[in-house]
């Protein structure tokens, strides 16, 4: 029933979208100003200057797309199979009509465009000028239909015209047609349960993304209030609001445009999509961080002073380590997931010995981190003579405990009575503070020159050296920025670098084929990778002229890929991680199946503690904070970015990289969408994260038959057979009441 009112409700709004909506935009200008298309022909002109388009076909693909939503809507409550093939026919019939009329306007705008520089060209031709070779600006005239726009306006640039500024720019698809594709595709998706095997296939989809998906859209249209009342309708000098529908026409496309800005840049262009992994690397990482942590049933709220600490780590050994790349690298990867792991099991290790709440003590471990980053790359800082004493102090303290932990009987008493212990431990150590902290008369403060700071005011560290820097993809590929700045062309060879993506697939989908041993298995990978290469290069992607623009993405998110992949095994493909989500799910019941609850907690939150580390690849190896060394300007709020990740990725690695990819997105197209309308700013995807993270909380505000994914699949088949009572997880069957 669920399925039809989705269906139902989506038809209806694509139809109210057919009526009032914009279908597509013909021009958008500078300043968002823009002239839309309303079916079946209506133009609205909010630039002022954008001459008429004549669109055929527009009438047809009218008829048709309000006869399909009709079909879907009164089929809706159709039992059995006969809903399904209506669905499936009408899906098809919106998808096909509304692509076919994208297409047309594509082409009419493309031949407007062409026609508006052809005029461009021949009123020079008509007013010459010295600079201007005429003979050629004919030329680019006369072949202007047989080549590409832009090699004609390069043409007539060398020939002395400059074109910088042509009509009918980033044309492309309206809010009424995103709403009839989607209820198109929701159609064919939903009727696609004609067939058992893609019903089953469809179950499992929606128990995975029905809350992420409906927080989304709730953030999204939350959003639309806000964005609507911060930007007005951006229009001409010229141009004046008249009428009830060019001022709804005017605000929805408004709020599209916004939309659209916020994912068009990095979904649409190279050098957005690189951004757009510049930002999701890390916050690939902290997501692994929290998520882990979930897993284990922990709250790890201190990924971001892990993160420092991984930074600390991991330029400790990057500045100062000596020897070869393939010894120093390495080393310095392992230094920063050592160090941010030390940082979790800290708390992770309070947790487990005196039941600490590790909310709190990460908490808390955050600020002491970020005051240690503080102090290491202070400009000399100046100490006074009793603070100096208080921190020689801590150093023969330190031993004293470590000595205390080696003798045995002393061990065991603290064993007995670890609070009691700890606590006096403590208070000595103040009372020792308190006494060698006494003032002296006349005893000057100390400056410190500490090993990290480079000279100079800025807060950063000494460069980091060549053989512990990880490549930014302008290296990878041969790119020399210093000798050629900007985009440059490099011939590409993407064979190389999807195989390897068509092989990890294979690896994941051998088991379903019958290869589940590791050695049949990978044999399938490696066969896959070859043939998808031989395949791939056949097809003439083995080199592939691309325009690489300058960016800070570097091989750290191959190592987040990898990260994901080692979570994914470790919990799911060994003893250890079905233990570790057993101590989560139910830590009595795993106690009492002989888990060790306290070694779990204090692993866990190591490994944690690791992932979040493991951002200084990114930020510090990888040269992401302008350029290779230790920054204050550490992004550590991306360890909070990490709590919303996990919980919209379900805290699975696959559901983490898209997550965070979709948080990548989004921040790149903040920047974006603050110089494109002079009313939003950044702060309104700030605004739509936390808006996701609050309607993840609340499980997009959905009954608990659809948010709990079990109790989902029960009430799908108590629909399709009254019978059954409950179903089983697959390779399971559904028990029927009279089998049980």
């Amino acid at each position: 029933m669920n399925e039809r009112l989705a269906v139902a409700l989506l038809a209806v709004l694509s139809a109210i979208g057919f009526l009032l909506a914009p279908w597509a935009a013909l021009n958008r200008e500078i300043g968002a100003r823009s002239t839309v298309l309303l079916l079946p022909g209506r133009v609205i002109d909010f630039t002022g200057r954008t001459d008429p388009v004549i669109i055929g076909g527009l009438g047809l693909v009218f008829a048709l797309g309000l006869i399909s939503l009709f079909v879907l809507v009164a089929t809706a409550w159709l039992p059995g199979r006969g809903r399904l093939v209506a669905w499936l026919a009408a899906g098809a019939v919106l998808l096909a009509s509304t692509g076919w009329g994208l297409d047309r306007v594509g082409a009419a705008v493309a031949e407007a465009r062409l026609a508006a520089f052809v005029g461009e060209v021949e009123r020079a031709i008509e007013t010459p000028r010295p600079n201007r070779d005429i003979d050629a600006l004919e030329s680019v005239v006369a072949e202007a239909d047989e080549r590409p726009l832009e090699e004609s306006r390069e043409a007539a640039l060398a020939a002395g015209l400059n074109v910088r500024r042509l009509p009918y720019s980033r044309s492309g698809m309206g809010l009424a047609a995103f709403l009839a594709g989607l209820t198109g595709a929701a159609a064919l998706l939903f009727g696609s349960r004609l067939y058992p095997r893609a019903s089953l296939f469809i179950d499992r989809f929606l128990a995975a993304v029905a809350v992420p998906a409906t927080s989304i859209a709730l953030a999204m249209l939350a959003s639309a209030v806000v964005v609507l009342l911060l930007q007005p309708t951006p229009v001409g000098s010229s141009v004046e609001i008249t009428g009830p529908l060019m001022g709804l026409a005017g605000r929805l496309d408004t709020l599209w445009h916004a939309y659209l800005t916020l994912f068009a840049d990095s979904l649409g262009t190279l050098s957005g999509f690189l951004e757009a992994l510049k930002f999701t690397t890390p916050l690939i990482f902290t997501g692994l961080a929290v998520a882990f942590g979930f897993r284990a049933g922990l709250f790890n709220i201190g990924a971001p002073g892990q993160m420092i600490l991984g930074a600390l780590g991991a330029a400790a050994i990057a500045i100062y380590l000596p020897g070869p790349r393939l010894l120093v690298l390495p080393l310095a990867v392992a230094g920063a997931a050592v160090a941010g792991g030390l940082w979790g099991a800290l708390p992770g290790w309070l947790k487990a010995r005196f039941g600490a709440n590790e909310v709190i003590n990460t908490i808390l471990l955050n600020y002491i981190a970020a005051s240690i980053l503080l102090f290491v790359l202070s400009d000399r800082p100046t100490f006074a003579a009793p603070a100096l004493s208080i921190i020689r102090l801590l150093g023969p303290a330190a031993l004293l405990v470590l000595v205390a932990f080696l003798i045995p009987p002393l061990r065991r008493a603290m064993g007995r009575y670890p609070r009691l212990s700890f606590a006096v431990g403590g208070v000595l150590l103040l009372i020792a503070m308190v006494a060698v902290a006494a003032p002296v008369a006349n005893d000057p403060p100390v400056i410190v020159d500490l090993p990290f700071k480079a000279p100079g005011s800025e807060p950063k560290s000494y460069p980091l050296q060549p053989e512990a820097r990880i490549p930014q993809l302008p290296a990878v590929l041969g790119i020399d920025l210093q000798e050629s700045p900007g985009a440059n062309d490099v011939i590409v060879d993407l064979a190389a670098w999807l195989a390897p993506l068509a092989a990890l697939l294979a690896l994941w989908l051998a088991p379903r084929f019958g290869a589940g041993r590791w050695i049949p298995r990978l044999f399938v990978t490696v066969a896959v990778w070859g043939v998808s290469y031989l395949l791939l290069a056949l097809a003439g992607l083995a080199a592939v002229e691309v325009e690489i623009p300058p960016t800070n993405l570097n091989l750290s998110f191959g190592l987040a890929l990898l990260a994901a992949l080692f979570m994914q095994v470790l919990l799911w493909r060994t003893k250890w991680g079905y233990e570790l989500r057993a101590v989560g799910v139910s830590p009595k019941a795993a106690e009492y199946g002989g888990a060790d609850i306290g070694g779990n907690i204090v692993l866990a939150m190591t490994i944690s503690g690791a992932f979040a580390g493991l951002t200084a690849t990114h930020y510090v190896l990888g040269g992401a904070l302008e350029d290779y060394s230790l920054r204050q300007s550490l992004p550590t709020a991306d360890g909070f970015d990490g709590i919303a990740v996990a919980l919209l990725g379900g805290n699975t690695p696959l559901g983490v990289i898209l997550a965070a990819f979709l948080f990548g997105v989004l921040k790149n197209g903040g920047s974006v969408l603050n110089i494109t309308f002079s009313g939003l700013t950044r702060d309104v995807v700030s605004m739509i994260l936390a808006l996701v993270v609050l309607f993840i909380a609340a499980k997009g505000f959905l009954p608990e038959r659809l948010a709990n994914p079990l109790r989902r699949r029960q009430a799908l088949y108590a629909e399709q057979d009254p019978t059954i009572s409950q179903p089983l997880d697959p390779p399971g069957k559904p028990v029927r009441k009279e089998e049980s």
